[in-house]
């Protein structure tokens, strides 16, 4: 909650701006439920492997037994990833930032594409990196441009 908040004052953008679009507006950044995954994948595998033999035997037998939390977490995890589970346990998965990223790419739309393109743009020329001129020299003004960003990020007009 606190991270999309953060987000919603740096970019000034409405606190009801769909969620897909946030992690679209700061370039490589994981959607927060995917880096939560992506941390708890990393902390179970690293429980699976690690040096102290009571982590490793109580992680192992937990997966042996078949119906723990960290099975059930394992399971969701494969099943959201497309991972195999023997996969999973074996260690033999990506963690790699770029890899969750390009998952997370996979999944949105062209419309979303779009949308995300289309209010960088408008935020751009809000902010005065950019200049838009129509032919009789004129522009948008702050309140339309205002207006802008609400229907891109809420698909509704106020």
């Amino acid at each position: 909650m606190t991270w999309r908040k953060a987000v919603r004052r740096i970019l000034n953008i409405p606190c009801d701006t769909h969620n897909n679009l946030r992690p679209l507006l700061l370039s490589n950044t994981l959607p927060f439920f995917d880096d939560l995954c992506k941390r708890s994948a990393r902390f179970i595998l690293e429980c699976i492997q690690s040096d102290s033999s009571l982590v490793r035997s109580v992680d192992r037998c937990s997966i042996v037994i078949g119906n723990s939390v960290i099975v059930r977490n394992v399971v969701f995890q494969c099943s959201y990833f497309d991972w195999q589970f023997s996969e999973f346990v074996q260690g033999r998965i990506n963690l790699r930032k770029a890899w969750f990223l390009s998952h997370f790419y996979d999944k949105v739309t062209d419309s979303d594409w779009c949308a995300t393109q289309s209010l960088l743009d408008i935020m751009n020329i809000r902010e005065g990196s950019s200049v838009l001129k129509f032919s009789d020299d004129s522009t948008f003004s702050a309140s339309e441009l205002s207006f802008i960003v609400l229907h891109v990020v809420t698909n509704r007009m106020d």
